[in-house]
């Protein structure tokens, strides 16, 4: 949460920046500017427009195709300003699109007779009727178009497929897919999609359904850590740090990969900074999984402490403090930032700071490796220097291990935050800001081929389930384990000794 409210401008991450700042638009209100304008570069990049303008440029013809950049661009960012929903009925109703399925009509007609078209919807047959054109049936243009209305639905449905979760969504989705499918080989390439999108939503389903069940299996827990004089803990159980770190990776991946693009956009269009992930629950009414994944980030901190906390013996705190320093080294090898994080924080908690008698026995080169990564400065230089040097690893690895990068979930929202907010989404002159829209859809696509990479290490089922359910404790009962470790020595913290036990 600190990190959340944090003031510090951002560096190095907004690539965009100098080419805004370089374009001077005239976006002040003026009458030459109508509806439907829109505002292209001299390489015919667009800058700003209206949003129908916008829109209308998304839809492929037989002779033009939007490219992905402004695809995945527009769907991403245009959500703050009109619902998916309404965007799906406004690319039917454009006549671009209805002249796309009207070329393709007449090969439909072989396969269905005249006026069987139960598997179409009213409105959209409605429409087809209303603008039929002869013009329109040009055989030689229908796999061209077919290839470009298949390039949208691809892109949408592929990167941003929790748009579909509606029924209303897939229907429509499903329509155009089967009237463009006019040979075997598009006829292959809808089913592929289609596919693709079922086996995105079923996943999202089971993994709704596995937080539910996790989530009352923690609340059930309600036993607190107990402390020992023998080792105890993770410690005991698996020994080897980069065991541990490959199961938090499988941890971290499966709960990365299932946070949207789009529940990321909502929640930077309408929370502040601080509020971000504080919701439990999205506008749906489903579990946010922004939230969810935050709130696994505070209990691997919490339980890294409690690792250290339940040794009454200093020599076995050391022997767990050193061995979470070569969990977090480990998963920042592999490239999971998060839980390096989560386990840096969780060491640097005040229960565990103030252990100066543990401190002062851990191996000095640990320390400098905790120390180091935790360094803020240059609004965290360190670690960003890191992980760039773990995207070009990304970039050039053959294998899913070398290209594994999972970020600082709660930096990452910040940096996104200010690009959101860095720039007027709106222009003087009404017109959307599509630079904008571009830096922020920038970023997005690193995320989407980040959560896209499929963690390959071999799971360890009893060291997954001890991460996942073993209970930790609140503030309170970790500082009141701590002064079990080491006895409070600063009349301050015997006051506080006092009180807490006096609070039980």
């Amino acid at each position: 949460a600190a990190i959340l409210t944090s003031s510090q401008s951002q560096t190095g991450m907004i690539s965009l920046t100098q080419q805004v700042n370089a374009v001077r638009l005239d976006t002040h209100k003026s009458d030459t500017f109508e509806q439907n304008d829109l505002v292209l570069d001299n390489s015919g990049a667009v800058l700003s427009g209206s949003r129908d303008a916008l829109i209308r440029r998304l839809v492929p013809t037989r002779d033009f195709c939007p490219d992905e950049s402004y695809i995945f661009s527009l769907l991403v960012n245009i959500r703050t300003f009109i619902s998916p929903h309404e965007l799906m009925q406004k690319i039917v109703q454009v006549r671009f699109i209805l002249f796309l399925i009207l070329s393709l009509w007449n090969s439909t007609l072989c396969h269905h007779k005249k006026g069987n078209h139960s598997h179409l919807s009213a409105q959209i047959y409605c429409m087809f009727a209303q603008n039929a054109d002869s013009h329109n049936f040009a055989k030689e243009g229908r796999g061209r178009m077919f290839a470009h209305i298949l390039r949208l639905c691809s892109e949408w449905a592929t990167n941003i497929p929790y748009d579909f979760k509606t029924e209303y969504m897939r229907t429509r989705l499903n329509e155009l897919l089967r009237l463009c499918a006019v040979d075997k080989t598009y006829q292959q390439k809808t089913t592929d999609l289609q596919a693709t999108l079922r086996s995105s939503l079923n996943k999202l389903d089971r993994y709704e359904k596995a937080v539910a069940n996790l989530q009352k299996a923690l609340s059930e827990n309600t036993n607190l850590p107990e402390q020992s004089d023998s080792m105890t803990g993770l410690f005991l159980m698996c020994n080897d740090a980069k065991t541990v770190a490959q199961q938090l990776t499988h941890i971290e991946m499966e709960r990365f990969s299932m946070v949207g693009v789009d529940e990321i956009v909502q929640s930077l269009a309408s929370d502040p900074l601080s509020e971000i992930g504080r919701h439990s629950k999205n506008k749906e009414g489903t579990i946010s999984s922004i939230s969810f994944y935050i709130e696994w980030f505070n209990r691997l901190s919490a339980f890294a402490a409690i690792e250290v906390l339940k040794q009454t013996k200093k020599r076995n705190r050391v022997a767990v403090f050193e061995f979470m320093i070569d969990i977090a080294k480990e998963c920042c090898e592999i490239g999971n930032f998060n839980s390096m994080m989560a386990i840096v924080a969780g060491l640097s908690l005040p229960a565990v700071s103030r252990l100066k008698k543990t401190w002062c026995r851990v191996e000095k080169a640990k320390l400098e490796i905790l120390q180091h990564q935790l360094d803020p400065s240059g609004n965290f230089l360190s670690y960003r220097a890191t992980i760039k040097a773990a995207q070009w690893r990304a970039d050039s690895a053959r294998g899913n291990q070398q290209k594994i990068v999972i970020p600082f979930f709660v930096l990452l929202l910040k940096d996104l935050f200010l690009i959101y907010h860095g720039h007027p989404r709106i222009l003087p002159n009404a017109h959307l800001n599509f630079m904008a829209f571009n830096q922020l859809a920038e970023q997005l696509r690193d995320v989407i081929q980040w959560k896209s990479t499929i963690c390959t290490f071999e799971k360890n089922p009893q060291v997954l389930q001890y991460l996942l359910i073993t209970a930790v404790s609140g503030e309170k009962d970790s500082m009141l384990m701590s002064f079990e470790c080491e006895p409070p020595e600063s009349s301050s913290e015997r006051d506080q000794h006092k009180k807490l036990k006096g609070g039980k």
